[in-house]
């Protein structure tokens, strides 16, 4: 015996609800990292651990941004639908938008090494008459989001798709009285 069509709905809607739970603390987590790259002073001059820091906070902001719009297993909603949550991008959020998991894809959450930039140097030094060879690693801490403009719009980038998120949960916790629900692992990480 089939289903019947309002149940169908209540269950595809509480699946949509998950889905965007759980890419409301990525974009959360993506919206603090992308914040804390505004730590980030135009006119200093940063040393290599510093600017680790940043690149820190810039591979955790594209990588949990990225998570909501990837992708994944064990949900009906393999992401999240931005149409379906009212959120039309602008050309230009929409550029970058793909920019952003452009780069997980290549760069963060990969290493993709037709964007991978790093060299070895190997060193020599005399130790009591034996040559000791060693490498130096050197890679790129350059930052994709160190100018403040693209920081800027990617923090109202965040902002906007989280607020079609937070409104679009709301509409379905008012048709959903009993919406309560607290997401657990189902699977161990390995």
């Amino acid at each position: 015996m089939a289903e019947e069509p309002s149940t169908n709905a209540a269950a595809h809607d509480r699946d949509l609800l998950k889905r965007l739970i759980i890419s409301h603390a990525d974009l959360q987590m993506a919206l603090s990292a992308i914040t804390f790259l505004c730590e980030i002073d135009d006119d200093a001059t940063y040393g290599k651990v510093e600017l680790r820091r940043f690149k820190c906070y810039e591979t955790t902001f594209v990588v949990s941004y990225g998570r909501a719009f990837t992708k994944n297993r064990g949900t009906k909603f393999p992401v999240v639908p931005l149409k379906r949550i009212g959120v039309d991008l602008t050309p230009s959020e929409r550029t970058l938008h793909e920019s952003i998991l452009d780069l997980r894809h290549k760069v963060y959450a990969h290493s993709d090494e037709a964007f991978t930039h790093v060299r070895l140097d190997m060193h020599e030094m005399d130790i009591g008459g034996k040559t000791l060879r060693y490498p130096h690693f050197q890679f790129d801490h350059g930052l994709e989001f160190a100018e403040l403009f693209k920081r800027i719009a990617t923090v109202e980038l965040t902002r906007k798709i989280m607020d079609g998120l937070y409104d679009t949960v709301q509409t379905l916790g008012k048709s959903m009285p009993d919406s309560f629900m607290y997401i657990t692992p189902t699977a161990a990480a390995d």
